[in-house]
């Protein structure tokens, strides 16, 4: 009997455990989710290689057709992070300054190369940016978008043989397109690889007095590759 009444204890001493084991596994606190980040100001800088199209412009002779070396682009912006505003895509706000410039290669009229040529052409704009941006759920962050705004586009000192054929600027319409990848390397820091395609279309310019002070208009269209980087604050 006493043998009875001891495994009796002991079986209701295994259950009154496993019964307070499982009380404490009902009623553990779930740790708390770690919350997406929210969105807020930043500042981003990027710099990177500029190929500009070929451009033309009218002259007493003809029509100068104009082909470029490869050139750089800087810039930096200012801008808002909405956060997941649409389910897994974010959205970004920004005002952007930039700066392009390409040498001339080659001057030629009719197909014919002109001699000793010189000259460069550049681009500064002011655009307005909306970006998406795609979660991967990992510290990559696919992104496109594009911009509207202003360039002012300066033909600088081309010419050709000695003499300056074009030395004039103009402000026109610009928009640009963008895709890039962007990869959190610290909090608050991310690193940026960007295609971006620039567009300033009916550019105005007259010719030099010595190259007939002829007018005519030509589009500005540039490629670039950059790198840059964003600082969240």
């Amino acid at each position: 009997m006493k043998k009875l009444h001891k495994l009796a204890a002991a079986v209701g001493a295994l259950w009154m455990m496993g019964t307070s084991a499982q009380g404490a596994d009902l009623y553990t606190p779930m740790p708390e989710p770690v919350p997406a980040y929210a969105g807020g100001w930043y500042f981003s800088a990027f710099g990177g290689a500029n190929w500009l199209d070929n451009t033309s412009f009218d002259i007493g002779a003809g029509t100068v057709a104009n082909d470029y070396d490869t050139g750089f682009v800087v810039g930096g912006a200012i801008g808002y992070d909405m956060g997941p505003a649409m389910g897994p895509f974010g959205l970004r706000l920004e005002a952007e300054l930039s700066y392009r410039d390409n040498d001339v290669d080659s001057h030629s009229v009719g197909g014919a190369a002109q001699p000793l040529p010189t000259g460069s052409t550049s681009a500064l704009a002011g655009m307005g940016n909306i970006l998406f941006d795609f979660n991967t759920g990992s510290p990559f962050t696919i992104y496109g978008g594009g911009g509207l705004g202003v360039a002012n586009v300066e033909f600088d000192g081309h010419g050709a043989g000695g003499t300056v054929l074009m030395n004039d600027d103009d402000t026109v319409f610009a928009w640009q397109a963008i895709a890039g990848v962007g990869f959190e390397v610290a909090p608050g820091w991310v690193l940026d690889v960007q295609y971006r395609y620039f567009n300033a279309s009916d550019v105005s310019l007259t010719s030099t007095p010595a190259a007939g002070s002829v007018s005519s208009s030509t589009d500005y269209e540039s490629h670039a590759v950059v790198a840059g980087f964003r600082l969240k604050f």
